[in-house]
């Protein structure tokens, strides 16, 4: 392959992941602004007392009530929301009146003042009942948040972004924190939650990378996905009424050491603990009727299939006897591991089971394996080759995708299909052979690879019957790659061909 567009392909590989992110958006309210010419015709009620106005001796601008806007709460037009007047205009201190023109301010408005890059510091009145969707996110200068003690909701975003956050005191009166509500404040080093929410909602500390204590409250009975990914804590006590965890609600915590799952836990979602770093055990209530634990390795139940394998363990490791499936995640991210059998007993390997084990240079997998997970070994950077038994009938998405040390893929006769891009980003492999048993081309099934040599075992009527998802150009990279028909015998019409000469494919 012509080095500058496989360096080209590369290029654009890397700048389309760098691209890759989730958006979160919010409904914002029509507003109808109503402000008067004079600050002296507005009724105004502060929740601030005059002790604490008086303690902040860097203010640089106190906001005033000319540069916000309400509108009527229009459930019942007897309350008013509150925003800036003009987007991205509030700087400085803001006090948030507790009434206008007479009546109480109730509530913040979705996207009331996000964006607000030079916001200091806001104080909420206890008249305030609800903080709305996205109302200060992207704040990044907030360095203080005092929050009324009549707060009900903490809406989606809230909070999102405010990377100068250190501490917040969610008041009891708080009974929903909305999903993503503290996300991404990346100095938030301290949390106190109100004791009457009973659910730590999606994404909601996600990427708060000082956050190293947090109490969560005795009744809470769900954690959300990705809740407290990214996190800085070293252990965490989990409620004694919690039932489930979802997806990846502690992953990447670099510095978790253990954790205990308690006895009413049902459900723990992928990679639940995926990627800490330090993961050395894992423990569970005996009496948990859905899982156990051997040795600080997590398992179902039944001992049927391993869940979660410790990430920095480095102890000799036999998986018992048995277990008959890897579950999705169970080794992935181990550090440490170099080498692994998988055992015959095992008939099912997950989704990125084995992914990012960066230390992963060889691993054998049995003829009584007949899965094989999407991106099972994604992004193994260390593996070398690979054999896969013709008892996995298919070769998933993603399975070997960003291997890049990885030179040779054995794909056994019984495997009928590859699907979409399971080798994109292996730059050191150049070759392969796809056995005459595939029927079926997933998309892209070879394309945005970098084979010089597509080697199929069987003729080219044959390969021009497989079913394919891709257009033909977009099946491998024609520009890049020669693809040769099998031939047993010296072929004497022209085209591109090829035979075994001491089982290495070799061109006639």
């Amino acid at each position: 392959m012509n080095s500058n567009k496989k360096g080209i392909i590369l290029l654009s590989a890397l700048l389309a992941l760098s691209l890759i992110g989730c958006g979160n958006g919010g409904n914002s309210h029509s507003q109808s602004s109503l402000s008067s010419s004079t600050n002296s015709e507005l009724s105004t009620t502060s929740s601030m007392d005059s002790s604490s106005s008086s303690s902040s001796s860097n203010i640089t601008h106190q906001v005033t009530l000319d540069e916000l806007s309400f509108e009527f709460n229009t459930v019942d037009e007897s309350s008013y929301r509150v925003g800036a007047k003009e987007k991205y205009s509030v700087e400085g201190d803001l006090v948030i009146p507790s009434e206008y023109n007479g009546k109480p301010v109730t509530e913040i408005k979705s996207f009331a003042f996000s964006g607000c890059r030079s916001l200091k510091s806001v104080v909420i009145p206890d008249t305030i009942l609800n903080i709305g969707g996205d109302a200060f996110n992207s704040c990044v200068s907030l360095t203080s948040v005092t929050i009324g003690q009549n707060v009900k909701t903490i809406g989606y975003n809230a909070f999102d972004g405010c990377e100068s956050l250190k501490s917040v005191v969610i008041p009891d009166s708080v009974n929903e924190i909305t999903e993503g509500a503290f996300k991404f404040c990346s100095k938030l080093e301290s949390v106190t939650l109100s004791k009457n929410i009973v659910a730590i909602n999606d994404y909601t500390f996600e990427n708060c990378t000082s956050l190293k204590t947090i109490s969560i409250p005795s009744g809470v009975t769900s954690i959300g996905k990705f809740a407290f990914a990214d996190c800085a804590f070293d252990a965490i006590t989990l409620p004694d009424v919690l039932e489930s965890i979802d997806k990846s609600a502690f992953g990447w915590c670099k510095n978790l050491t253990t954790i205990h799952i308690p006895m009413k836990v049902n459900f723990i979602g992928q990679a639940a603990l995926s990627a800490c770093a330090k993961l050395e055990t894992i423990t569970v209530d005996e009496n948990n009727g859905f899982f156990t634990s051997v040795d600080g390795v997590l398992y179902n139940k039944e001992l049927t299939m391993v869940l979660k394998f410790p990430t920095n363990w480095s102890k000799e490791f036999t998986l018992l006897d048995s277990v008959t499936i890897i579950g999705d995640y169970a080794f992935a991210s181990c550090i440490k591991l170099t080498s692994f059998a998988i055992p015959t007993h095992v008939s099912k390997v997950g989704d990125c089971a084995f992914s990012g084990c960066e230390s992963l240079i060889a691993i054998t997998i049995p003829d009584s394996v007949t899965s094989l997970g999407m991106f099972c070994f994604g992004n193994d950077t260390s593996l070398t080759s690979i054999v896969i038994p013709g008892s996995v009938t298919t070769i998933e998405q993603g399975t070997f995708r960003d291997c890049r040390a990885l030179t040779s893929v054995t794909l056994s006769e019984g495997i009928t299909y590859i699907s979409h891009t399971p080798f994109m980003w292996c730059t050191s492999l150049t070759s392969i052979v796809i056995p005459h048993s595939v029927n079926k081309l997933g998309l892209q099934a070879l394309y945005e690879s970098f084979f010089d040599y597509i080697y199929y075992k069987g003729t080219e009527d044959e390969w021009n019957n497989i079913e394919s998802l891709s257009e033909p150009e977009y099946t491998y990279n024609h520009d890049e790659a020669t693809l040769y028909f099998y031939s047993e015998s010296q072929p004497t019409n022209a085209g591109h061909y090829w035979h075994y000469v001491e089982e290495t494919p070799t061109v006639w």
